[in-house]
This record gives structure tokens, sequence and C-alpha cells, in this order.
């Protein structure tokens, strides 16, 4: 009962900085989860509550996406997740436990000290990259964001512009995950009542991002974040 709530309390922080940033859920989710949940089960979990989030944020935003830099990642990344997703279906093993430590600080020191200082230019070269990268973490980690963050917010000048259509890139890529997860028998029994309580987390973090969306000190969260995402990816990659 006590790891339900404090998963509740984790999606609440979590939705509430995806709010305000545009990313960041999963990373958070992904980085916590595993210290007290199967792999699989946290997989599953935040899957399904990141697609509920994006479709949360878009209520109020959708009006904003921007569908013509939106297709052409959203296809490669559709590969990037089946191949993903295929590698954790055939060859289940503890090792990618290790490997999403790592990848976390890797990440870590990338967006801190790398993500504001690279800007990309919108071509097919680019954006297919960017996409299957993101789509691989996706399907191997429920990590999906990073690279089309770092995607969209060169291509991308306007904030709303950024926040809508890379939650509609995220909805998109969810929901694909989420069908090939259940068809490959990757989405395990008995995460219900944890997915509730994550569900109820979120509709708060989600309600208090909205009203400080303009507002917060973005920079410093994203420190902070990034800070905290390095040490659970050392946590998880040493003790798997």
């Amino acid at each position: 009962m006590l790891e339900t709530v404090f998963l509740g309390v984790i999606s609440a922080g979590s939705s509430l900085l995806q709010s305000v940033t545009g990313f960041g859920f999963a990373i958070i989710m992904m980085a916590i989860m595993p210290l007290f949940l199967p792999m699989a089960h946290a997989l599953a979990i935040s899957t399904i509550l990141s697609g509920i989030l994006n479709a949360v944020i878009l209520v109020r935003c959708w009006r904003d996406i921007n569908l013509k830099q939106l297709w052409l990642p959203v296809c490669f990344c559709l590969c990037g997740s089946t191949f993903g997703t295929f590698l954790m279906a055939t060859s289940p093993s503890p090792i990618y436990k290790r490997l999403l430590g790592v990848f976390l600080i890797l990440l870590a020191i990338w967006l801190y000290f790398f993500s504001e200082k690279v800007r990309i230019r919108p071509s097919l070269a680019s954006a297919g990259i960017a996409g299957i990268v993101s789509g691989l973490c996706g399907g191997l980690f429920s990590v999906n964001g990073p690279p089309m963050v770092l995607y969209f917010i060169s291509v991308l000048e306007d904030k709303k512009e950024y926040l809508a259509t890379i939650q509609c890139y995220f909805l998109i890529n969810n929901i694909y995950l989420l069908v090939i997860r259940t068809l490959s028998g990757l989405i395990p029994s008995g995460i219900a009542l944890s997915a509730l309580w994550g569900l109820g987390g979120l509709l708060v973090g989600s309600f208090l991002g909205g009203k400080v969306f303009d507002k917060l000190d973005g920079k410093r969260l994203k420190s902070f974040v990034y800070l905290f995402m390095a040490f659970s990816g050392a946590w998880i990659a040493i003790n798997g």
C-alpha cells in the first residue's frame, strides 16, 4: 500500500514537470519505479500514464500542434519503437535494467551540459535520427522524450507550439507502444491499483503544472531533475 501511495506522489511531481517543460514524466517515473517494482510493471505503468498525461495536456493546447513538423519524426519513431519492443519481447534480460541506469546517467550529463548549446536543423536526416533513437529508447526503457525534445525545441520557436507538438508526438508513440506491448504479452497483470494511484497523482500534477506554466523557473527545475536523474541512474546501474 505504501508503494502505491509513493507512486502517486512520484506521478504528481513528474506530471507537474512535464506540464511545465514539455517532457520529464517518463524519465522520473523510470528513474524511480524500477527501484521498487519489476521492470515489466514499471514499463507498462509508465507507458499507460504517459499517454494519459499527453492527452490531458493536449486538451488545452491542441490547436497549436505543428503538423508539418510532426509527421516525419513520428514515422521514424514508430520503426524504432517496434524494434525496441521486439528486443524486449524476444530477449528479455536483466541487463536492460542496468542499461537503463547507464542511459539515465549519460542522458543527465548531456541534458545538463549540452542540450541548450546544440541546435538542429529540420531535415530528413535529423528527423530520422531523432525519431529512431527516440522510438528505440521508448521501446526498451519507456523514455522516448529527450531526443525529440532536442529536435522540436530546435525547429519550433513558439513555446506553445513546441508544447503541443511534442505532446502529440508522445501521445501517438505511447498509444503505439501500448498496442504492440499488449500484442507481445508485455503488459503484466496486477498493475491496475498502482496505475490508478499514478493516475490520481498525474491529474493533480498536470493541473498544478498548467497553473505555473508561465511562472515557474523551468531552467532551475530542469537542473534539479538532471541531478536526480544521474543519482537514480547510478543506483539502478549498480544494483540492477
